[in-house]
């Protein structure tokens, strides 16, 4: 339990700084940059694709698609559009709980999967 939550807690100091960064006025780009499948899906692939895309898809949850992966899994949605903190991926992912096998993703690659949420999560 102390471990989620220093996890928790440097997470949310890596997202407070890239916001901080990312407050700039002359050089902020608007959260619709990030691209679903310029950005997001390669990071699912490369981190989430063993037990989520494919034949078997762990939990139902099936990242083979944008499709899929906005139905949620058997447990239901992982995504709210628009609110990355009530988006069930990104809680298994700040708190470490996911991928349950291979390398975690880093703060920046769970920031950016955020901001993509919360632009709205839209399949660009």
């Amino acid at each position: 339990m102390k471990k989620q939550f220093i996890l928790l807690a440097i997470a949310a100091v890596f997202v407070s700084a890239y916001a901080v960064f990312r407050s700039n006025p002359t050089e902020a780009a608007p959260h619709n940059q990030v691209s679903y499948a310029n950005d997001v899906r390669p990071i699912l692939e490369s981190r989430c694709g063993k037990c989520h895309m494919g034949d078997f898809v762990s939990e139902g949850l099936d990242m083979n698609t944008y499709e899929s992966l906005m139905a949620g899994s058997q447990n239901g949605p992982v995504i709210v559009p628009g609110e990355a903190s009530d988006s069930l991926m990104i809680q298994k992912l700040v708190e470490g709980k996911m991928p349950k096998r291979g390398l975690k993703l880093t703060p920046a690659q769970i920031q950016l999967i955020s901001s993509w949420i919360d632009a709205g999560a839209p399949n660009n």
